[in-house]
């Protein structure tokens, strides 16, 4: 066996060292996901609406909560075709956020947003409910179909979507929409005609590609936007 002297020893050490210290560090690179694009809760949102001229709209009260807007008082079951939408919450760095309130709000079956007075609405539609993500970061709801819709007599015309609004573990709230791949109206509604970028505007659009609980259902995670 070679025996290695001490001063072989110091030499190895030494050019050991030279090495190591020219040897450039390699950073790791971190990739940030983008935010989803925020968007007005707009005038319905059934804590705090708006309503429009012309379109009255009262507060639900009480507010309904749990992640079941197709079963409304008394058990009777909404209009429109029921589905199921769930996803995730997380931060641009990609972490999931659990604890999170998520609430959802649409328009029925009939086109009618649950707190528009004078208006012939589907009594076994919620149009509104909340739940907070697991440990998972996780949400999830049934509801329905939406459809799309038109206001001052087709001056405002809107793509089928659902409202989406996070809050709750330090976030500051964050609302954004939730529209639907092959949806005609697509093109030409005001909010996503607006997204530029192809890859952001295909995360926007929920694909009814799988069945859950015998219902059609779509998947739309949530990145919310850096402090």
């Amino acid at each position: 066996m070679t025996q290695f002297s001490h001063d072989d020893r110091r030499k190895f050490i030494g050019w050991l060292a030279r090495i190591l210290m020219a040897t450039p560090l390699v950073a790791v690179a971190t990739t940030k996901l983008k935010p989803t694009p925020a968007v007005t809760v707009g005038p319905f949102y059934p804590p705090q609406p708006m309503g429009l001229p012309f379109f009255g709209a009262k507060a639900l009260n009480p507010l309904p909560e749990g992640n079941d807007l197709t079963i409304g008082p008394g058990g009777r079951q909404s209009e429109g075709e029921k589905i199921n939408l769930s996803g995730r919450v997380m931060n641009t760095a990609g972490q999931v956020l659990p604890g999170i309130r998520v609430e959802i709000w649409q328009v029925d079956a009939r086109g009618h947003y649950a707190v528009e007075k004078a208006a012939d609405k589907d009594p076994g539609f919620t149009g509104y409910g909340a739940v907070r993500t697991d440990a998972a970061g996780r949400y999830g709801f049934t509801t329905i179909r939406p459809q799309g819709y038109a206001r001052y007599g087709g001056l405002i015309k809107r793509a089928a979507h659902v409202h989406l609004r996070v809050s709750g573990g330090g976030l500051t709230p964050f609302a954004t929409e939730v529209w639907f791949a092959g949806d005609p109206g697509n093109e030409r509604d005001s909010f996503i005609s607006r997204i530029d970028d192809p890859q952001l505007r295909d995360r926007m659009l929920v694909r009814l590609s799988r069945v859950e609980a015998g219902l059609p259902a779509g998947t739309f995670d949530v990145v919310v936007p850096d402090a």
